[in-house]
């Protein structure tokens, strides 16, 4: 059984190293995690096992729209993956929404099977872009309505 809680300091060179695992090329680069734990530490989650060994983490940010939160990244273990770790994330993200948020959006490769997680979890999608990133890396816009 995992835990979800907010990241500590100390675990930002691991999830630096899943981030790398799991996206290579198209991954953040390290000083951005500690960017993101100054900016947003309560929208910083990780999920641990019972040896409190990292199995995924999201992050999100609420945007100069203060009733907008964007999902910046989310990444899971080989390991952990088919566990619900991405659904526990994602579920205990849109269960601590800011007062003010009314929506969240993220974006997701069209042929990423967390597509399907995130329609599971109530999120529509908004628009494709073409070239979201660069050339080849198309992204569905997707949006969560809170209630």
């Amino acid at each position: 059984m995992q835990s979800i809680r907010p990241v500590l300091k100390s675990e930002l060179f691991t999830v630096y190293q899943l981030e790398q695992a799991i996206f290579g090329e198209h991954s953040y680069p390290d000083f951005f995690f500690r960017q993101g734990f100054d900016c947003w530490p309560e929208q910083f989650l990780v999920a641990v096992d019972v040896d409190n060994l990292l199995q995924g983490y999201l992050l999100s940010a609420q945007s100069s729209d203060s009733t907008c939160m964007w999902i910046l990244s989310i990444a899971v273990s080989e390991d952990a993956r088919g566990k619900g770790v991405g659904k526990r994330l994602m579920q205990q993200c849109l269960a601590e929404l800011p007062a003010s948020v009314e929506r969240v959006c993220l974006t997701v490769d069209p042929s990423n099977s967390a597509h399907g997680l995130y329609q599971h979890l109530g999120f529509v999608d908004s628009t494709f872009e073409a070239n979201y990133f660069s050339v080849g890396a198309d992204r569905v816009v997707m949006t969560y309505r809170k209630s």
